[in-house]
């Protein structure tokens, strides 16, 4: 089913990451039989599951024959897309494949998951995941109401009508780990907020706990919805100039490597755990000014360098006349931008788990006081319309998660081109 992704994404991640192999081919081929004995048969429910990591993980799962899938998801495009693919893909998925135009926080979700068979197997990509969304009170807000809140009616939910039998997974992020921005803040809180409902704790006293929650950090993954590669493409197709920053490096994954990090996460990590890959800084760092120059390869055109947005804007029709097409390279000046990428935050260490691309991070011992309290100010700015402002929710972050060193700069991504 995997191969039912975009080739030229692939392939073009391929090029920049320098791998023609997934770095989780061998773990998934040596694990394959347990793979396949824990999926084969079960029912299946992905949250934010039409879009780019969450379908990806999709069908690497349908490789492994479960009997019924579910997908919840607010965009019902997004849902329309992720249908015609797993239709259109060479092996025919026979199970039951049921979709759903729902947000996962909301009382239409929890009456689904109370009107179906109990799924065993429940996984999370539910996620307003850019810096930009924290750029005022209402923005943040929303991104907390989604990445936390949201979330914790969601676990409220499975935990109520007994499903995640088999495990629970949520997605979560490399910035996750000694944050500088606040939507990494949230994602932190977040392995956190599983945590609790894992331990059956005081969030929601008198029901049983989950049986197993795992969650994954990871890197950029190439072309994923809203993401800088994904932009170039769009750029592309509107003949607009590419905008890159020089100065960032990060670690990129395929959206097939994505997905599989999740289908290992989910499986084979064990209990309690943050699953992160085995990425090395000096071999697997890149520049998205090489990504788009890969971008632009793939499109047989050669990038041409400008330094002003103007300069850049007019340029366009120019230099596709001679097969060469505007790159306009800027610094990394706005908040929330981390320095480098790291997946083990000060204080944690990673351990072992039997698998060759990845280690785990055991997950913190748990104390809600401080995360009731974030949620309560939520659900006061983001449903009561209290006037919650961004330093109130700093603040209260900072509590949750006290190695937040948030960068402010006074700039955001919306004032870039």
């Amino acid at each position: 089913m995997s191969l039912c992704l975009t080739p030229a994404i692939e392939r073009i991640t391929a090029r920049i990451t320098g791998r023609e192999r997934s770095m989780f081919a061998e773990d998934l081929e040596r694990r394959r039989a347990q793979l396949g004995e824990a999926i084969r048969g079960s029912r299946v429910l992905i949250a934010g599951g039409a879009g780019s990591i969450g379908s990806a993980t999709l069908l690497e799962l349908l490789d492994h024959e479960p009997a019924a899938v579910a997908v919840l998801d607010p965009s019902e495009n997004n849902l329309a897309e992720l249908l015609r693919t797993v239709r259109s893909c060479s092996r025919a998925f026979e199970g039951e494949l049921a979709l759903a135009p729902l947000d996962y926080g909301s009382p239409l979700a929890r009456r689904y998951l109370a009107s179906v068979a109990p799924f065993d197997w429940v996984l999370s990509f539910a996620a307003l995941k850019h810096v930009r969304s924290e750029r005022d009170d209402v923005s943040l807000l929303r991104m907390l109401e989604v990445n936390l809140l949201g979330a914790d009616r969601f676990f409220r939910a499975v935990r109520e009508h007994g499903h995640g039998r088999a495990g629970v997974f949520t997605v979560s992020t490399d910035k996750a780990a000694c944050p500088v921005s606040l939507m990494g803040a949230s994602k932190r809180a977040l392995e956190l907020l599983l945590w609790e409902h894992r331990s059956g704790g005081a969030l929601q006293p008198g029901q049983a706990p989950f049986a197993r929650a795992t969650t994954a950090r990871f890197a950029n993954v190439a072309f994923s919805d809203g993401s800088l590669p994904w932009s170039f493409l769009q750029r592309l197709a509107k003949e607009q100039p590419l905008a890159a920053p020089g100065d960032v490096r990060r670690y990129l994954v395929s959206p097939r490597e994505a997905g599989q990090l999740c289908l290992v996460a989910t499986v084979l990590a064990p209990d309690r755990t943050v699953l992160v890959p085995r990425l090395d800084p000096a071999r697997d760092l890149t520049d998205f000014v090489r990504v788009a120059e890969a971008t632009l390869g793939e499109f047989g055109l050669t990038p041409e360098r400008y330094e002003t947005e103007a300069e850049a804007r007019t340029a366009v029709g120019r230099e596709r006349s001679r097969a060469r097409y505007p790159l306009l390279v800027t610094r990394s000046d706005t908040s929330g931008e981390k320095d480098e990428e790291i997946f083990v935050a000060h204080g944690e260490t990673a351990e072992e788990c039997g698998l060759a691309a990845a280690q785990v991070v055991p997950a913190p011992a748990v104390g809600s006081a401080s995360l009731e309290a974030l949620l309560a100010l939520i659900e006061d700015g983001a449903v009561r319309g209290a006037p919650v402002t961004k330093l109130d929710l700093i603040r209260a972050l900072t509590e949750v998660v006290p190695d937040l060193a948030h960068l402010e700069t006074g700039k955001n991504l919306d004032q870039k081109m």
